[in-house]
């Protein structure tokens, strides 16, 4: 929501600062200048990108106005998530939770906590790690690599949409000041007609202008920065069950492990010590 009310606000901002001083709003609406700036930066990305990451850019810029939806909530489910495998692997031993594995999205215990098991790559890596457990393959030292490895191929994987859509604002300046030149080879076609029909096309080309430095960073840049924090969201949550399942492999006590996985939450996010007494109390109950 905050991406779309922001977009909202620079186009209003851009057309009442030109309209209110007596601008004549139709001379902005130039659709070959949109065609030689949009038209050309959307095979820049074709060109510099695989297609990979081209098929990606509109799902990753549609995800961007989402949003990550990871909020405090889905912290404190995975934490009471964490909580109650940790207790009852504690109590059972690693084959208490082996039917929670075998099918996560039927398990009563991860359907507890849903805004954390309906995250599809979260429940990857936290059930592909508890798996570990299982198998007794597991020691604290190969998990942290091992979460390492995963979190950081995630993390590149990921920032390669973001990096693409800014690279997208980049050439968007360059490409307004191309368009701006060919309406200026055109208008040098007309020097021998009236001054008005001069100037008209004149503030044509630099509408050109205009446009690749507004679009650059009045929308594509932000969206990208926005991407690029969506990707730090994401890779944020995934630390944070890091953090704890290496703790808990690593012989601390639930309680103790879920703190370590606290502490990895970003401030404004993070539970109270409180709440997490919360949390261990109903996992002691599930």
């Amino acid at each position: 929501m905050g991406v779309i009310v922001g977009l909202i606000g620079v186009t209003l901002c851009v057309i009442i600062g030109f309209v209110g001083p007596g601008g004549p709003l139709p001379i902005l609406f130039q659709p070959f200048e949109l065609l030689v700036i949009g038209g050309s930066a959307a095979f820049t990305v074709v060109t510099g990108n695989p297609g990979g990451v081209v098929k990606g850019v509109i799902p990753g810029v549609i995800g961007a106005m989402k949003g990550s939806g990871i909020t405090k909530e889905t912290y404190k489910d995975l934490l009471g998530l964490m909580a109650s495998i940790f207790d009852t692997m504690r109590r059972e031993g690693v084959l208490g939770i082996e039917a929670d594995l075998s099918n996560p999205h039927e398990s009563a215990r991860f359907n507890k906590y849903p805004k954390a098991s309906h995250d599809h790559h979260l429940m990857e890596t936290f059930t592909g790690a508890l798996r570990l457990f299982v198998d007794g393959v597991v020691n604290a030292f190969d998990l942290e690599r091992l979460l390492d490895t995963e979190i950081e191929t995630h993390h590149e994987e990921a920032a390669l949409l973001p990096t693409a859509v800014t690279k997208l604002a980049d050439a968007f300046p360059a490409l307004g000041i191309v368009a701006a030149v060919l309406g200026i080879i055109i208008t040098m076609q007309h020097l021998d007609g009236p001054p008005s029909e001069i100037g008209h096309h004149v503030a044509a080309a630099l509408v050109g202008t205009m446009l690749g430095i507004l679009l650059s960073y009045g929308y594509v840049g932000p969206v990208a920065q926005k991407m690029e924090h969506v990707v730090r969201e994401q890779t944020a949550i995934l630390k944070t069950v890091q953090a704890g399942l290496v703790s808990f492999a690593g012989g601390s006590p639930p309680a103790v492990a879920l703190e370590f996985a606290r502490k990895t939450i970003p401030s404004s996010l993070r539970p109270t010590a409180e709440e997490m007494e919360e949390l261990l109390k109903e996992a002691k109950k599930s």
